[in-house]
């Protein structure tokens, strides 16, 4: 089994460097089911981080191309590196291949955990609206319990382990007893490859759904069960399946 876990970003170019993409791999794959490969690629251009509805808008056209690539290459799924899971609908027209979004993965995970959830994200300002709408989509808004935020940019949430790990549990210790949640989600990957879920579930006595292990172990169900996205839900465009 191969899985391409797909970053949304040209990331060597970053302040995280390459080693960052290497570090990722390499989580990735001490995480992996026996027998699996994970390889983890760049975009060639795009934003160094996604942080609003404009950004995620941008990096749609490189990714269609990069799951067209990954088909080519012969990967048996590709998982967008991006709790918003941009452009995923159109991503699933363009190849049969499983495309995993690894938001839907972890948000769909959490209802099956618990009653109501809260999602932590790296920054507030706004954004409530919009998950709201997401999770209306994806049938579970009726647990969301709130969103909450660190309150850093992404790129310093990818930096600062231990600031992340304290701001979680002061957060999610507020979601748990003043909005009564009973599970949490990490709403960004870039916090998900910190690996703390585990120590912040022990902090605060609830379930603590990290995004990057949700698509991955998603990723890797789909196709062990030989299953990839209907294609009577997402069909070849026509202008491309006439071509």
């Amino acid at each position: 089994m191969r899985i391409l876990y797909q970053l949304t970003s040209p990331m060597e170019k970053t302040v995280l460097g390459a080693k960052e993409v290497a570090r990722r791999r390499e989580f990735l794959q001490e995480r992996a089911a026996a027998g699996c490969q994970v390889e983890v690629r760049s975009l060639a251009d795009g934003p160094a981080s996604i942080e609003s509805a404009y950004e995620a808008a941008l990096v749609v056209p490189e990714l269609c191309q990069a799951v067209r690539r990954a088909e080519r290459d012969g990967f048996d799924a590709v998982i967008v590196g991006c709790f918003s899971d941009p452009g995923l609908e159109a991503l699933r027209e363009l190849v049969r291949i499983a495309v995993v979004g690894p938001g839907a993965s972890a948000l769909h995970l959490a209802a099956q955990l618990g009653s109501r959830f809260s999602v932590i994200s790296p920054l507030g300002g706004g954004g409530l609206g919009r998950v709201e709408a997401r999770l209306r989509a994806l049938g579970v808004a009726a647990k969301l319990a709130s969103v909450r935020s660190v309150d850093m940019p992404v790129l310093d949430v990818a930096r600062q382990r231990g600031a992340v790990l304290e701001r979680l549990g002061e957060i999610g210790r507020s979601a748990v007893h003043e909005d009564h949640a009973d599970v949490l989600v990490l709403g960004c990957m870039s916090m998900g490859f910190l690996g703390i879920t585990e120590e912040v579930g022990k902090e605060i006595g609830v379930p603590v759904v990290n995004p990057v292990t949700a698509g991955l172990k998603t990723a890797e169900m789909v196709v062990a069960m030989g299953l990839a996205h209907s294609k009577a839900a997402y069909p070849v465009p026509p202008k491309l399946d006439a071509s």
